[in-house]
């Protein structure tokens, strides 16, 4: 007996965070896409993908696995062992093809069978070949879409790295209102983090009071690990990890959190100092809150990610030359899994042309840095609305903590 076969007679409750119209909608949603371009199959690779269109959720999103999302017909997966009871317990789907965990060498070969036996060989299949974005997971992987174009010599592979994402973009009222609920529970971080701040404690300690305070209250596994940097190495940059760092009077303590709900996040920043702030930190700092703050109020449906960027681009003017800054001031957000929280390529930026919707979701990451001195960072994530945009975090408290 297999452990399907041992797991389907136990019985296995599925638990999913929307209803079943609603993944019906977005599947139809994504055939509707593949129909236009020509697609009779879609390979989905990237594990976030797979758990927007069935609800798939597991502990391990970095697992090889793919989705067969056909054009027609029920959908299926080619899965790991290990992950069926996920499969089982988070969706509905049941046609699951199964490798062995311990020998994932011949994933590629295997996955040819399948698609052999359900005879797609002579189909047009579209595959995720690229990277949505930066810091992304899920791309098809060379060595598979090789021996997939060896054992499906008939077939014709197209790039459909965007059907799922673009069906993401627009968020519906249940997926804003978990966004919101991850908004609280990111606050709850922040709030513990701050409050753990002060001279002579570690970024170890600081960082293990927002785990505790977003885990207590509900938090699921975080999508990216928070962020804390402190000290000299502050200054470094956002994606310094915190390494058991003594923080002294006249430093700074940067946080960026997200709490997670049903997958869905709402990241946010704040940051400390400790002790009275220099002028130079104070001028920094205010100079970041003021950008966030003309982010907020120019966000509106209709405005492009560029015309946004360039009225916000005022509020650094006083620390130009001063400090760094990476130049992106928002990026899409939503459904994440580890080792990020990104959604899709929509972003807010000069050069940016595309219109923003009401029903996108940005995570907005006014950072600042003095490169090995100090730095600062101040964010929201945010909803476009018809006539502007909604904080989705609580936004409360927007300023520099004295510690």
């Amino acid at each position: 007996m297999t452990y399907q076969d041992m797991l389907t007679r136990a019985g296995v409750e599925i638990d999913r965070p929307f209803t079943d119209e609603e993944y019906d909608r977005r599947i139809d949603a994504v055939r509707d896409t593949m129909r236009k371009q020509g697609i009779d199959l879609l390979l989905v690779s990237n594990t976030s993908n797979w758990s927007y269109l069935t609800g798939y959720d597991t502990t391990m999103p970095s697992c090889y696995g793919v989705g067969l999302v056909p054009v027609d017909g029920d959908l299926a997966t080619h899965t790991a062992e290990l992950e069926v009871p996920c499969v089982l317990a988070s969706t509905r789907v049941n046609d699951i093809a199964v490798y062995d965990w311990y020998d994932a060498r011949s994933t590629a070969e295997q996955l040819a069978s399948v698609l052999l036996e359900r005879g797609y060989d002579g189909k047009v299949i579209g595959l995720e070949m690229g990277y949505p974005e930066t810091f992304a997971i899920g791309a098809f992987d060379a060595k598979s879409y090789l021996t997939l174009k060896e054992q499906l010599p008939a077939s014709t592979f197209v790039d459909a790295t965007q059907v799922v994402l673009d069906a993401r973009t627009i968020k519906s009222a249940s997926e804003l209102e978990y966004m919101r609920r991850a908004g609280e529970l990111t606050w709850k971080g922040l709030q513990a983090s701050l409050a753990a701040t002060a001279d002579g404690v570690t970024d170890n300690e600081i960082v293990a009071a927002g785990y505790a305070a977003m885990i207590a209250a509900g938090s699921e596994l975080m999508s990216i690990d928070g962020m804390c940097m402190a000290g000299a190495r502050a200054g470094l940059g956002p994606h310094t990890p915190h390494k058991r760092t003594t923080v002294h009077q006249g430093e700074t303590v940067y946080l960026e959190y997200t709490g997670t709900y049903n997958r869905y996040n709402a990241p946010s920043m704040r940051s400390a100092v400790i002790g009275p702030p220099s002028e130079d930190i104070r001028r920094l700092s205010d100079a970041a809150i003021e950008t966030l703050n003309l982010l907020i109020d120019n966000i509106a449906p209709g405005r492009t990610g560029h015309e946004v960027a360039r009225a916000a681009a005022k509020g650094l003017k006083s620390v130009e030359g001063d400090a760094w800054f990476h130049g992106g001031y928002g990026y899409s957000i939503g459904l994440g899994m580890q080792p990020h929280w990104t959604e899709a390529p929509v972003y807010i930026a000069e050069g940016q042309d595309r219109e923003l919707e009401s029903g996108m979701t940005f995570h907005l990451p006014i950072c600042v840095f003095v490169p090995n001195r100090y730095g600062v960072g101040f964010s929201e994530s945010v909803a476009v609305t018809q006539s502007g945009c909604e904080v989705l975090t609580p936004g409360r408290a927007r300023e520099l903590a004295v510690r």
